[in-house]
C-alpha cells in the first residue's frame, strides 16, 4: 500500500503569493478607503443621507458623461474599423511612422492635450462653435482615446489571415459582405477590448474636459472636481467618487464576464 505523501510547500511559493497579496492590498487599499469614508455619517445625519443628499443632482452629470462616452465610441469605432483595415491590408507607404503619429496623444499630457484643442477651437474652428456645445467634448474625448480604440482592432487585423478573405471572395463574396460576415465577427475580440479601454478612459476623464467643456455641459468626473474646489473632501463628495468607481469596476467586470481574457491576446502591431 502506498503511503499518502503530503505535497511540500516550498518557500519561494509562500513569498510570491506573500507578494502578490501585498500587492493587491497596496493597490485596493485607496479605494477602501474611500469607500469608508463616504458611509461615514455626518453630523446631524445618517450614512443614507450621504447617498441620497447629492445623487439627486449627481444623475444628470451621469447622463451626461454616458452620452458623451456613447458619442465617443460611435465615432471612434466608425473611423478606427476602416483606418486599421487600410493599414494592415493595404501598402501604405511609411505605415509605421503613420502609426506613431496617430498614436501620440497617448503619450501627451492631458493638459497639453486641452490647451491645444482650446486654442482649435477658438482660432480654427470658429465656425463649428465646438466650445458652445456637446460636441467640442465628444470630438475632444475621440481624439483622446482614437489609439485605445485602434490599436486592438489593429492587432486583431495583424492576427487574421488574409487567406480568410480571399477564400471568401472565391466563392463569389462582394468586399462588402467579406468584410461584414468574415472580418468584422473575426476581428470582433479586438473592437471589444477598444470599446472596453476607451469606455473606461472617457467616462473617467476630467482635465481635458475642463478645459474644453462647455458652459452648460458637466460630466461627472468634472461634478466632483468642482464640489472638492468648493465643499471640500466630504463623505457626501466621497459618495460621488464611489459611484464612478463602481460604475467603471461593474463595466471591466461585465466585458470580461461577456468576452473573457483570451480577447486580449495578439501577436504584434505593424
Amino acid at each position: 500500500m502506498r503511503r499518502f505523501r503530503r505535497p511540500r510547500i516550498r518557500l519561494i511559493d509562500v513569498i510570491s503569493h506573500g507578494f502578490i497579496w501585498l500587492c493587491l492590498l497596496t493597490f485596493v487599499t485607496p479605494f477602501l478607503v474611500l469607500l469608508t469614508y463616504s458611509l461615514t455619517p455626518q453630523v446631524g445625519s445618517t450614512t443614507a443621507d450621504n447617498f441620497t443628499q447629492v445623487m439627486g443632482s449627481f444623475i444628470g452629470n451621469l447622463g451626461t458623461s454616458l452620452l458623451v462616452s456613447g458619442l465617443t465610441l460611435l465615432g471612434n469605432v466608425l473611423i478606427a474599423l476602416p483606418a486599421a483595415y487600410a493599414l494592415i491590408r493595404y501598402p501604405i507607404p511609411a505605415r509605421q511612422l503613420l502609426f506613431t503619429i496617430i498614436t501620440l496623444p497617448l503619450y501627451v499630457p492631458g493638459a497639453v492635450i486641452g490647451l491645444s484643442l482650446l486654442l482649435a477651437y477658438y482660432f480654427t474652428y470658429q465656425f463649428a462653435h465646438l466650445t458652445t456645445n456637446l460636441f467640442g467634448l465628444v470630438f475632444a474625448m475621440m481624439i483622446c482615446t482614437f489609439p485605445l480604440m485602434l490599436t486592438p482592432i489593429v492587432v486583431a487585423m495583424k492576427d487574421l489571415p488574409a487567406t480568410f478573405e480571399e477564400a471568401s471572395e472565391c466563392l463569389g463574396a462582394t468586399r462588402w459582405q467579406t468584410y461584414r460576415r468574415i472580418v468584422l465577427p473575426l476581428i470582433g475580440p479586438g473592437v471589444s477590448a477598444g470599446l472596453m479601454l476607451t469606455f473606461i478612459i472617457v467616462f473617467n476623464e476630467y482635465l481635458v474636459t475642463l478645459f474644453v467643456h462647455a458652459p452648460n455641459t458637466t460630466t461627472a468626473p468634472l461634478q466632483i472636481f468642482n464640489v472638492i474646489r468648493t465643499a471640500g473632501l466630504n463623505p457626501s463628495t466621497a459618495v460621488l467618487a464611489v459611484v464612478m468607481q463602481l460604475i467603471s469596476l461593474t463595466a471591466i467586470l461585465l466585458f470580461f464576464r461577456i468576452f473573457g481574457t483570451r480577447y486580449f491576446k495578439g501577436t504584434y502591431l505593424i
